[in-house]
């Protein structure tokens, strides 16, 4: 619900690691531009529009004290979905991965 006609619900990072993150949301058409977000832990961005975007690739950095770790990118030939999240999967290993929610079939 609340959706414009013909769009999509804004992509919305959620960033579950205890380090800070930063990196970028590509879009599949050349008329949408990326959007580079920057995201602290715990804490979830969400992107200001997107329209009738398709979401091809989501990478993100995430800043250790180890250092920057580049978390595995989420990528896509196009998608709609509208939730992902950062997840550290390993000792220095990081991920960005679909949100799927609880509600619906599984």
């Amino acid at each position: 619900m609340g959706n414009r006609p013909g769009g999509y619900d804004p992509v919305q990072i959620v960033n579950s690691t205890s380090f800070n993150a930063v990196g970028t949301v590509e879009y599949a058409s050349i008329f949408c531009s990326n959007d580079n977000f920057v995201v602290e832990r715990d804490e979830t961005w969400r992107a200001s529009s997107r329209g009738v975007c398709l979401l091809t690739r989501i990478s993100a950095t995430v800043r250790t004290p180890s250092g920057n770790i580049q978390a595995e990118p989420y990528v896509s030939s196009g998608t709609s979905f509208s939730q992902f999240a950062i997840i550290q999967v390993g000792a220095n290993q990081f991920r960005v991965t679909r949100v799927v929610s609880g509600k619906g079939r599984r």
